[in-house]
């Protein structure tokens, strides 16, 4: 059945907005957070530069920016598969870093592929240069505060991938463009880019998810070390197979594009299962690009929640007679709660956060180790697993196993608004 506007707004339903007719007035600052803007400007650019190239004639110059545009391609792809988790101009920092310093260290890579045996060489020292950059990040980012950590560091799976897909990039851009287009031209630059790349950031990126995986469970050494151990066994596998193409001789080059398919194709499903598990064990997993593929605000055995208001006023974590502020990016620590354990070393059992997709409303999230449990004001039950959020709804009652509280809204009172926290605070 087809709905009417009533009387009232008939004509208010058939004007047409400013924004309707003329929807390229947008404000910049909602295009820019789109997905593809940037994307789409820089192939207009590239495709600018690459026509005017080919008016010149300039055969080198057109496949050294071919290659880069396929480079910055191949790496925007996995970004997007990582569901956006870190900003990409810092992903291409990190690119750019690991160049210059495998361009530094280059001599120093050759000669310890000379020295090793041929047929495992490649894999042992061009992926431990690889993790250079993971590793310099590890450093860099470790006492930083917890939401400039969240953003630059390397605290879980989808971290380590982003970083050493960066690192991979950057390496697999020098190797191709400084070594052997000046050996084999510039027509070897762009096939090359594209095999070249992506096998060296399916290998590394195999390697950061087990490093990433390290990282979420620093709390258990012994786990963290054999985590980093298989990855590295694994990235070298996968390397050392491709370059065993090197090996066939006489009849045997026949098979040799068996080989290459069979190992891209291997790769490819590596660099994929990692991604896909480490968006699943991700602790921001409900934050990621696109959001709701996971829905993480629907329990499993209940039928969706109706429709809730923002709440208004002050939202507060009551246990027994101590209430906590609940205010957004707020952080509740083992202190608070002390039956809760923290999966991080900072302490950190809860935290607020906006609701990536409905604007004015707060959700606590559970960063602890423990499964909650939650009765919403209607009678549903539902579980809060950790990484797992539960909106602030007044009237909320939450089971943290020996203790339990409740969601309370009260009308604002400026006195309880926190003072600003230093960085030092934010450790």
């Amino acid at each position: 059945m087809t709905s009417f506007p009533p009387d009232g707004d008939a004509a208010a339903a058939d004007d047409i907005s400013r924004t309707e007719l003329l929807p390229f007035l947008l404000p910049f600052s909602d295009l820019r957070k789109r997905a593809y803007l940037w994307p789409g400007l820089t192939t207009a650019i590239f495709v600018a530069i690459l026509l005017a190239l080919a008016g010149l004639d300039n055969e080198p110059a057109f496949f050294w920016v071919l290659a880069t545009f396929i480079m910055l391609g191949t790496l925007y792809l996995v970004h997007l598969a990582c569901g956006q988790k870190q900003p990409f101009y810092y992903v291409l920092l990190v690119a750019a870093l690991a160049f210059w310093l495998d361009a530094t260290i280059l001599p120093a890579i050759d000669k310890a592929e000379s020295v090793l045996p041929v047929f495992a060489a490649p894999g042992l020292i061009e992926e431990a240069v690889k993790a250079l950059p993971l590793g310099l990040v590890l450093l860099v980012t470790w006492k930083m505060p917890r939401a400039r950590r969240r953003k630059y560091g390397l605290r879980e799976p989808l971290d380590g991938i982003l970083l050493a897909a960066a690192s991979a990039s950057g390496f697999a851009f020098l190797e191709t463009m400084f070594v052997y287009v000046p050996h084999f031209g510039a027509l070897i630059g762009t096939p090359r880019m594209l095999t070249n790349g992506f096998g060296h950031i399916a290998y590394a990126g195999a390697f950061g998810y087990f490093v990433g995986l390290a990282a979420l469970h620093s709390h258990n050494w012994k786990k963290a070390i054999l985590a980093v151990v298989v990855g590295f066994l694994i990235a070298n596998l996968l390397h050392d197979l491709w370059d065993a193409m090197r090996f066939y001789a006489g009849p045997l080059r026949l098979v040799s594009p068996l080989h290459e398919v069979a190992v891209a194709v291997l790769a490819f499903v590596v660099l994929a299962s990692t991604i896909l598990k480490g968006r699943e064990v991700s602790p921001e997993r409900e934050f990621l690009w696109p959001y709701g593929s996971l829905a993480p605000y629907r329990a499993p055995e209940v039928d969706p929640l109706p429709a809730m208001p923002a709440p208004v006023g002050d939202a507060w974590l009551q246990i027994g007679a101590i209430r906590t502020r609940l205010a957004e990016n707020g952080f509740i620590t083992a202190r608070e709660i002390p039956s809760l354990a923290a999966r991080q070393t900072d302490g950190v059992v809860a935290e607020v956060r906006r609701h990536p997709t409905e604007a004015g409303l707060l959700v606590l999230r559970n960063l602890s180790t423990a499964t909650w449990e939650a009765v919403l004001p209607d009678g549903t039950v539902r579980r809060v697993e950790p990484a797992g959020t539960v909106r602030l709804v007044g009237g909320t009652r939450l089971d943290f196993g020996t203790q339990h509280g409740a969601i309370v809204v009260t009308a604002h009172d400026p006195e309880s608004d926190p003072p600003p926290k230093s960085d030092d605070e934010w450790c």
